[in-house]
C-alpha cells in the first residue's frame, strides 16, 4: 500500500466535493486519476466512484479563509459565514457570571449551539460549556493552526451522524501527514488600542515507512479591550422619550442604578449620597463621541467593564497514521488544550435592605433611623426623619427606605477560569478481500473547569457585622461574641460620616472587616464523552444502470457526563453573586444506522439513510433522510433532500439543579378583591391567604416591597423528551462553463418539542387563567407562596414548549480565471418563527441576529507565484431593534434601525523563497462601527458593548504581520 495513501485520500476528497458544483471538471479528473475510496461529509459511505456527491449543499471554509484574516479561533472565522452565528464569543462572555467565560461556540441556522453537531474530522467532539449552564463545543480549544478546512452541512443531519444535528453539521478536518517542521507566528494590534492578539505555534512531522506522524505545540493570547476605551462603549445607556410623543428617541445615560461607593439613598422625594449631599437624578445625553452632555451622579457600571474578555491558549496535538498490514489501516490523534480566560465587572452592588436583611421576603433590618448609631446626628437622619414621619404609618425603620451601596473596598467582581479539554481518537480501517471496509473507532474527550470568583461577600458575616453595640471605650464592637471570636467587626455600609458610627472612626469597611465579610467564591467542573462505532461501508453484488449499489451499516455507543459544584456560599444562598446549586448526570445511547446510494440512471442518484436508537434519557428514536441528486447533464445537476432530524436532552436539559434570579412584578393576584370578575380572581380567591387579606383589607394589594419578593429558580428535568425536526431542501448546481459554477438552494426545517424554560410571568398566566375546577394552587408544585399571601419562588423546569419553524436561500458561486479564485455565500431569511404551546407566535426576521439578507464573499488574486492577495467582504443587511415597533411604537425609527454593515479584510502574502513566507493584512480595513443598542428594549446588548457582538465588530480596524518558516 502507497506510504503517502492518506494524502491520496485528501486529494480524492477535495476531487468529490468539487463535483458537488463542478460535475464537468470532475469527470475530466476522473479519466485521469485512480480514485481510491473516498470519505464525505454527510455520509459514513467510502465510495470509489466519481459520480458519488451530496444532495445536500456543503460549503467548503478553506485555508484561505482561515489564515486570512489572522484568528486564534475558528469561531470568528466561521461567524463570517452567513448561515452561521456566533453562540458565544470572547464579547458576548464577558459578564460576571463567569461559565462561559473564555468560550466561543457557534450556532447554524441560529438554532442555537445544542441544535449544531460539530465533528473533528468526521468524530464528535466533547463540549467545553459546563454543565450547569447549557451545551456547546468550545471552538477556542481547536486551534487553528491545525485546522485544513471546514465542511459546513446544513439541514437534519441525524440519521447520518445522531441527536444534535437539527440544523446541521460543522465538520472541521485538520491537517495529516505533515514532512519537516513548520513554524508559523503572527501579532495583531487595533488601530485605537486594546484587543491585541498574538500566536505562535510549531509543526513537525516525519513519514516513515508505511505510515506517518507529528506533533504541534502552540500559544495563543487574546488581549482584553475595556468598554471605556470605545465611544459607543463608554457609558451606560438608556433611550428616553424627550418630548412625550411616547416615542424614546434620545440616549441618554442609564438613570440607574444609585449604587455608588460610598452609598446612598432614596425614600419619597429625598435622593442622598451617603454624607447627605444631594443625589441628582439628572441622565446627561450621551453626545456622538461618546461623551456626557452634563454631569451624573449615577454610577457609570460599564466603565469598569470588559468589551472583550482576554484568554490564553496553550496546546499540544499529535497524530499518526500507519499501515498494520496491507489490509488494515490505523490512525491515532490526541489533543490537549488549556485555556485560561478572565473577566471583571464593577464591585457588587449592595442593598443592606433586601441583600442582607431580605425584608422584600419578610424580613427585617430592627435598624431605626430615628435611634441608631449609624444615623445620629447625620444628615442622612435630618432628612430622611421627616419623609417617613410624614408619610403612610409614619415608622422610622430603615425597612421603608432604600439603600444603595457598591462594595468598593472589595475586589471588582471577577472571574478566572482555567478550561482543560483532552480528546484522544483512534479509527482502525480494515479491507476485506470482496472490497468491503470495516471501520471502527472510538472517541474519549473530557473537559475540566476550574473557576474562581473575586469581589463576593458573605452575607451572614455582613449581617452580623451591622449587629453592634457599644465597647464600653468609647467605640463599638459586634454585638454577638462569638461573631467577635471570628474576626467579626463593626461597618458603616451607609457612608454616614457625620453619625456617631462616622465620628468613632467607623465609616465603611476596614481591611479587619474586608477579610472578615470577603469570600472566595467559584466552581469546579467536569464532563466527559465516550464514542464507538464501528461501520461496514462497500458494495452490494449487483448493480442498477450498470454501477454498484453503495452501502454503510453500522452501530454506535455514546456516553456523556457532566458535574458542576459551585462554592459552599453559593449553595446555600449566602453570598452577594446569585445562588446555584450543584448539577450532575449522565446518559448513554445505543444506534443503529443504515445509508444506500442508488445510481438508478445517469441523470439520477437516490441516496437513504436511516438510524434508529436507545436512550436512557427518552428511550427509542428514529431518523430517516431522502436524498436525490440529478445531474440533468455537464451543465445543471439538481438535488433535493427530505429527512427528520433528533435532539436528546443533554446533561444540562435534564439535570442542571438551576440557578436562581431576582424577577418580581408576576403576581396576577394582586389588586383583585371580593367583587373582581374572571377564572383569574376566582383562582385567586380560592387561596386562603388571600382570600383571608381580602376579608380584612377589602382586596389583595401588594404593599412596599411584596410585589419583589418573587425569585425564579430555572432548572433542567429528566421528564423531558427529545426534539423532533423535519427539514426539507431542493436546489440546482449551475456550470455553464469550467470555471464557473453557481448553487442556488432553499432550506426549511421545522422543530416540535423544542426545550427551554419558560418565564416567571408565562408559568403565573398559565397557571391562573384556567376554569376555577382544574386550578392547582402551587401550579403543578412550581409556585410557593408566603404564608400571608405574595409569591415568593417561581419554579421553571425545562420543558418541551414550542415550535420553531426557519426557511430561506442560499446561493454559493465560484469562479476562476487565471490568477484569480472568487467566491460568494450568500443567504436570504424568508421566515424565523417560535410557536409556544399557548399559541403566541413570535417572528424574528429582520431582527439584529436575523438579517434578511447575509454574504461573504472572498477572492484570491496571484500576481506572481510568490506573491498573492487575499480579501474577504462581509455583508449584513440592516435589521431592527424590535420588529413588531411598528405595532409597539415605543423607539423612534432611528433608535430601532440598525443600519446595514460592509466588513472589509485583506491580506497580502510574499514568499521570500521556498522555505519563508511573511504576511500582513488588516481585518475591518473601512473601521465600521457598531451601531448601539440601548438597555430596555427588545434586543439585549452584551455587557460592556451596548451593542450585540455577536453581530457586529466591536474592535474597529485592526493590522496583522506574521511569518511562516517551513524547513
Amino acid at each position: 500500500m502507497k506510504k503517502n495513501k492518506i494524502q491520496h485520500h485528501l486529494s480524492a476528497l477535495s476531487v468529490c466535493i468539487a463535483a458537488i458544483v463542478s460535475p464537468h471538471a470532475i469527470a475530466q479528473d476522473a479519466a485521469t486519476k485512480d480514485i481510491e475510496r473516498i470519505n464525505v461529509t454527510g455520509s459514513n459511505i467510502f465510495k470509489g466512484s466519481a459520480n458519488f456527491s451530496s444532495s445536500s449543499p456543503v460549503v467548503e471554509l478553506g485555508k484561505e479563509a482561515i489564515e486570512g484574516v489572522a484568528a486564534i479561533s475558528i469561531a470568528n472565522t466561521l461567524s463570517r459565514l452567513p448561515s452561521v452565528t456566533a453562540g458565544t464569543n470572547d464579547a458576548s462572555n464577558n459578564g460576571d457570571g463567569g461559565g462561559s467565560a473564555g468560550i466561543s461556540t457557534t450556532s447554524l441556522r441560529n438554532l442555537g449551539t445544542a441544535r449544531t453537531l460539530v465533528l473533528v474530522n468526521g468524530r464528535r467532539y466533547v463540549s467545553g460549556t459546563s454543565a450547569g449552564d447549557g451545551y456547546g463545543v468550545d471552538l477556542n480549544s481547536i486551534p487553528t493552526s491545525i485546522i485544513e478546512r471546514v465542511d459546513v452541512l446544513t439541514g437534519g443531519q441525524s440519521a447520518i451522524y445522531g441527536s444534535d444535528a437539527i440544523a446541521g453539521v460543522i465538520n472541521i478536518i485538520t491537517k495529516k501527514n505533515f514532512e519537516g517542521l513548520e513554524v508559523n507566528m503572527f501579532g495583531a494590534d487595533s488601530d485605537e488600542g486594546g484587543a491585541a492578539r498574538q500566536n505562535i505555534d510549531f509543526t513537525y512531522g516525519k513519514n516513515f515507512d508505511g505510515g506517518n506522524a507529528w506533533l504541534s505545540l502552540g500559544l495563543a493570547n487574546q488581549d482584553d479591550l475595556m468598554a471605556r476605551d470605545r465611544d459607543f462603549s463608554r457609558n451606560s445607556i438608556n433611550v428616553h422619550d424627550e418630548d412625550g410623543d411616547g416615542l424614546r428617541e434620545t440616549l441618554r445615560v442609564r438613570n440607574g442604578p444609585m449604587h455608588v461607593d460610598g452609598g446612598a439613598f432614596q425614600f419619597a422625594d429625598v435622593s442622598i449620597f451617603g454624607n447627605g449631599d444631594p443625589f441628582s437624578q439628572f441622565a446627561p445625553k450621551i453626545t456622538s463621541d461618546g461623551q456626557l452632555d452634563g454631569n451624573s451622579d449615577f454610577y457609570n457600571q460599564t466603565f469598569y467593564r470588559k468589551a472583550i474578555a482576554p484568554y490564553k491558549r496553550q496546546f499540544a496535538a499529535a497524530g499518526m497514521t500507519f499501515d498494520i498490514s496491507s489490509k488494515a489501516h490505523a490512525e491515532l490523534e490526541i489533543n490537549y488544550s488549556e485555556v485560561n480566560s478572565s473577566t471583571n465587572i464593577e464591585t457588587a452592588p449592595l442593598s443592606i435592605v433586601n441583600d442582607v436583611f431580605v425584608v422584600n421576603r419578610g424580613g427585617t433590618t430592627g435598624i431605626d433611623i430615628a435611634n441608631s448609631p449609624f444615623f445620629n446626628g447625620s444628615s442622612a437622619q435630618n432628612q430622611l426623619l421627616p419623609a417617613l414621619q410624614n408619610s403612610g404609618n409614619g415608622s422610622t425603620s430603615l425597612d421603608r427606605v432604600n439603600t444603595f451601596r457598591r462594595l468598593a473596598e472589595f475586589d471588582n467582581l471577577g472571574v478566572e477560569n482555567r478550561r482543560s479539554t483532552f480528546r484522544i481518537a483512534g479509527n482502525l480501517d480494515y479491507e476485506f478481500d470482496n472490497n468491503l471496509l470495516l471501520s471502527t473507532s472510538a472517541v474519549y474527550g473530557t473537559t475540566n473547569q476550574v473557576q474562581k470568583n473575586s469581589g463576593d461577600v458573605n452575607l451572614v458575616a455582613l449581617r452580623a457585622a451591622l449587629n453592634i453595640e457599644e465597647d464600653g471605650n468609647g467605640g463599638y464592637q459586634c454585638a454577638n461574641a462569638t461573631d467577635r471570636w471570628q474576626g467579626c467587626v463593626p461597618i458603616n455600609p451607609f457612608g454616614t460620616t457625620d453619625s456617631e458610627l462616622g465620628q468613632a472612626g467607623i465609616t465603611g469597611f476596614s481591611p479587619e472587616a474586608v477579610d472578615y465579610i470577603g469570600i472566595p467564591t467559584g466552581q469546579s467542573g467536569v464532563i466527559k464523552q465516550y464514542v464507538v462505532n464501528s461501520v461496514l461501508s462497500g458494495e452490494l453484488p449487483f448493480t442498477l444502470n450498470d454501477e454498484y449499489i453503495s452501502f454503510a451499516t453500522g452501530v454506535e455507543y455514546r456516553r456523556e457526563e457532566g458535574a458542576e459544584t459551585p462554592d459552599a456560599f453559593r449553595q446555600a444562598g449566602i453570598s452577594r453573586r446569585l445562588q446555584v446549586f450543584a448539577t450532575e448526570g449522565s446518559f448513554y445511547s445505543y444506534e443503529a444506522f443504515g445509508e444506500m446510494f442508488l445510481p438508478v440512471y445517469d441523470w439520477l442518484n437516490v441516496s437513504l439513510a436511516l438510524r434508529v436508537g436507545d436512550y436512557s434519557s427518552i428511550g427509542n428514536t428514529s431518523t430517516y433522510r431522502l436524498g436525490i441528486d440529478s445531474p440533468i447533464n455537464d451543465y445543471v445537476r439538481f438535488r433535493a433532500s427530505v429527512s427528520s432530524a433528533v435532539r436528546a436532552p443533554n446533561v444540562n436539559d435534564l439535570f442542571a439543579a438551576g440557578s436562581a434570579s431576582a424577577t418580581g412584578g408576576h403576581d396576577v393576584c394582586d389588586g383583585v378583591d371580593a367583587s373582581t370578575a374572571g377564572n383569574v380572581a376566582a383562582n385567586c380567591r380560592s387561596i386562603d391567604a388571600i382570600a383571608d387579606r381580602i376579608a380584612a383589607d377589602g382586596s389583595f394589594t401588594l404593599v412596599g416591597s411584596e410585589s419583589q419578593n418573587e425569585r425564579l429558580l430555572t432548572t433542567g428535568s429528566e421528564s423531558l423528551k427529545e426534539e423532533k425536526a423535519d427539514t426539507y431542501t431542493i436546489g440546482a448546481v449551475f456550470t455553464p462553463m469550467e470555471s464557473l459554477s453557481v448553487s442556488v438552494d432553499y432550506y426549511s426545517i421545522e422543530i416540535e418539542d423544542a426545550i427551554l424554560n419558560v418565564g416567571a410571568g408565562d408559568i403565573i398566566n398559565r397557571c391562573y387563567n384556567v376554569d376555577p375546577s382544574e386550578f392547582d394552587a402551587t401550579c403543578g408544585g412550581s409556585v410557593v407562596r408566603a404564608v400571608n399571601g405574595p409569591i415568593l419562588n417561581i419554579t421553571s423546569k425545562a420543558i418541551n414548549e414550542s415550535e420553531v419553524k426557519t426557511s430561506g436561500v442560499d446561493l454559493e458561486v465560484f469562479y476562476t480565471m487565471d490568477k484569480l479564485d472568487l467566491s460568494l455565500s450568500a443567504s436570504y431569511l424568508d421566515e424565523y418563527v417560535t410557536t409556544s404551546k399557548a399559541g403566541v407566535e413570535r417572528d424574528y426576521k429582520g431582527e439584529v441576529l436575523y438579517p434578511k439578507f447575509r454574504y461573504t464573499m472572498h477572492g484570491t488574486y496571484n500576481f506572481t507565484d510568490d506573491f498573492s492577495l487575499f480579501t474577504q467582504v462581509t455583508y449584513r443587511d440592516e435589521t431592527q431593534n424590535d420588529v413588531n415597533n411598528d405595532v409597539n411604537q415605543t423607539l423612534s425609527n432611528d433608535i430601532n434601525t440598525l443600519d446595514s454593515v460592509y466588513y472589509v479584510d485583506l491580506r497580502a502574502s510574499y514568499n521570500v523563497n521556498e522555505s519563508l513566507n511573511l504576511y500582513a493584512g488588516s481585518n475591518n480595513l473601512f473601521n465600521e462601527q457598531p451601531d448601539i443598542i440601548p438597555r430596555g428594549t427588545v434586543t439585549s446588548s452584551a455587557a460592556g458593548t451596548n451593542t450585540e457582538p455577536r453581530a457586529y465588530d466591536i474592535i474597529g480596524r485592526q493590522y496583522f504581520v506574521g511569518l511562516k518558516y517551513k524547513f
